[in-house]
Order: structure tokens, then sequence, then C-alpha cells
């Protein structure tokens, strides 16, 4: 599963809270999943005849009590229908399976004092690598974690690079311009730290293994974050990697914000640097990422994305997107969405016509 950093706006502004990972992602803790199914989803599908303590004690796989004392299985599903420039007579449709994920941890002291989790599922070859060979079907994260105290944990193997907002918009600019999109997993060491106000992460990492060497993106990460008050956590963030080709530099600055129960707004402002490794020559990128998620009911958000790119800041081009979307949380495992999307271009002298396109997501995990 993905993280979803908006719902600091019902008092969670840590992900260690309700996931594995400690920056969200993947899959739940039995917290987690209870919250999901009490606090998070709407109830409609249960009416009156189960209480919300019976909600979160059948909250595990399959809406089961807890499965062994130490395995905690999973599943998760995402597709997505995408119509592209629905303003034209050019209107495209395409259904895409996004994800089709299993998941095991292997829990060997505690709730995560010691585990390991395992994600292996399916990840679409993107359209313009179709003829490369490339496998549709790979580990999507592999990693043991230590947590000795509640202070201090250690994490190694496969995952998600620590930076920035993780959210679950992998088109968002905050994700694709700093090349860290959901396929995007490195193997590394990662270190985090809580105490009090202050959480702090640093990841060491040498790439994907399963990418030809020369490939294999390595460097450091580092996020800071200082909880203000238990509605506003600002935080920085910074990377460096390379590979034979190229180096990767990106920084920058955000905060999730609440506002009301179940309301919030998240805000990341950065730019990614790209230099060329043979010729020295380098592109910098600026970016803005805003998520505005306003609480209509339970299990139900209507939310606004504003994407700003500037993709190389010598040159006068600007992208916005923009639009607006629903987000339901049917019942506990079931999630749908639909978002609406205008993108324009803007350059000396000119503007792109409006391109509009719509999604609709069903997200399934249990």
């Amino acid at each position: 599963m993905y993280a979803y950093p908006n719902f600091i706006g019902y008092g969670y502004s840590k992900c260690l809270t309700c996931h594995y990972n400690p920056y969200g992602n993947g899959p739940l803790t039995d917290y987690g999943r209870g919250l999901s199914a009490t606090t998070i989803s709407d109830r409609i599908l249960h009416a009156s005849e189960k209480s919300e303590e019976q909600l979160a004690e059948n909250s595990g796989f399959l809406y089961m009590k807890e499965f062994k004392s130490w395995v905690r299985p999973s599943v998760d599903y995402r597709g997505l229908s995408l119509d592209r420039n629905i303003n034209t007579d050019d209107q495209e449709n395409q259904f895409i399976n996004m994800q089709g994920d299993l998941n095991l941890v292997l829990r060997y002291k505690g709730e995560n004092n010691l585990f390991t989790s395992i994600t292996y599922g399916y990840a679409p070859v993107p359209e313009s690598l179709e003829d490369q060979g490339i496998e549709e079907y790979r580990t999507r994260e592999h990693y043991i974690g230590w947590r000795p105290n509640d202070d201090l944990g250690l994490y190694v193997g496969l995952m998600d690079k620590v930076y920035g907002i993780r959210i679950a918009d992998h088109i968002a600019f905050s994700r694709t311009i700093t090349a860290l999109t959901q396929n995007d997993q490195t193997h590394g060491l990662m270190g985090h730290y809580i105490k009090e106000d202050h959480e702090l992460g640093a990841h060491l990492f040498i790439g994907n293994l399963v990418q030809d060497e020369d490939l294999r993106q390595k460097g450091i990460s580092i996020k800071y974050e200082n909880e203000v008050s238990y509605t506003f956590k600002p935080g920085i963030s910074f990377l460096k990697s390379q590979n034979d080709y190229f180096v990767q530099e990106n920084m920058s600055v955000h905060s999730k914000l609440a506002f009301s129960k179940g309301s919030s707004l998240l805000i990341e402002v950065g730019q990614a640097k790209k230099t060329n490794d043979l010729n020295k020559t380098a592109v910098t990128s600026s970016y803005l990422m805003m998520q505005n998620h306003m609480y209509l009911r339970r299990g139900l958000l209507f939310f606004v994305n504003t994407d700003y790119l500037k993709p190389n800041n010598e040159i006068e081009v600007e992208v916005v997107r923009l639009g607006p979307g629903l987000q339901y949380f049917l019942s506990q495992g079931i999630e749908l969405r639909l978002d609406l999307f205008n993108t324009k271009t803007y350059t000396p002298g000119s503007v792109t016509k409006d391109a509009w396109d719509s999604a609709m997501q069903v997200h399934l995990w249990f």
C-alpha cells in the first residue's frame, strides 16, 4: 500500500504509527489496519450490525482476526481507467493494472521490533520500454527492520528512498523529476531516529541490484522533520546519487498541515539537478507539489492537486497541472478515487491549449 500523509488531518503525523516502514507505504501494522477500519473508512457496508470494536478486531488479512502471532500476509491491487484529452475529438481510454502485490511480514519479536517484509508483484512496463525485455513481475521490496528501542530503527534491503513527502501520486512532478516513482526502489541501509518532536532519516543506498551495474544509482538521502504541533510538521530533504552516466541532486522543503478533522494541506517545494557525467552539462529543474484535502464525511474526501514544474531553470518554460478529485474509502480495504486534470504548458510568447484528462482508480487491499 501507499502512504497517505494527508492523514495528519486525523491527528497522525508519524507514518510509523500505522506502517512497518517509518516513512509510510508498504504493509500496515495491526494498529494501522484497525485505524483504517474504524476511523478512515466509511461503515456503510456494515450498517449497525458491527461495533467499532468488532470492526477493529476483524481488520486482519481477509477480514480475519490475528492470523498467527508472527505472520502477517496481505494482498494489494490498484487499477486505473484513464481518459486522455476528454475535451477534444481525440479522446483516448486506457485501463491500466498498476499494481498487484503479495506481501508477507514475519514478526520475530513484538509488533515491529524485529521483522522481515517481502513484497512480490506485478509492475507494468511503460509503453516506451515494452520492447526491452523488462520483467513485469518483480520484488517490490524486501528488507529487514529492527527497532532496538522506541527511538531508533535500522532497515536493510530493497526500499524506497527517503525523501520529501511520499504520496501515492507517482505522476506528480515531485516524484518524476526527482526519480522517485513507483519502481525506483534501491538496496541500502536506512536509519530512522525519532525523539519527541524530532524525526530524522538517513539512507545509504547502492542502487537496485537487479539493474546492470552501470545504471545503479548509488548515494545518500537525508530527511528531517520537526513536529511543531500535532497539526503542523515541516521538514527538509536532500538526496545525492550517481551512476556511470549522470549525477542526481535533489533538495526540498515541505510541510504537512492539519486544519480540521480529516482536512489537511501538503506542500513540497524543491529542485532537482541532473549532471551529465560525460560532458559535465547540468540541468536544474524546480517543482511545487500541493495537495489540499477536505473532509466531507466519514470515508469521503474532496481534494485539489496542484503541480508545477519548470523543467529547466535557464529556459522560460513552465508546466502546470491542476485538478480536483474525490477519494472515498468505502470500507476497510476498498478505496475509490476520481481525478480530473488540466495540464497547460507556458512558453515565451505562447500557451498550449488546455489538456483535460480524467482518471478513475480502484484500490483493494486485504
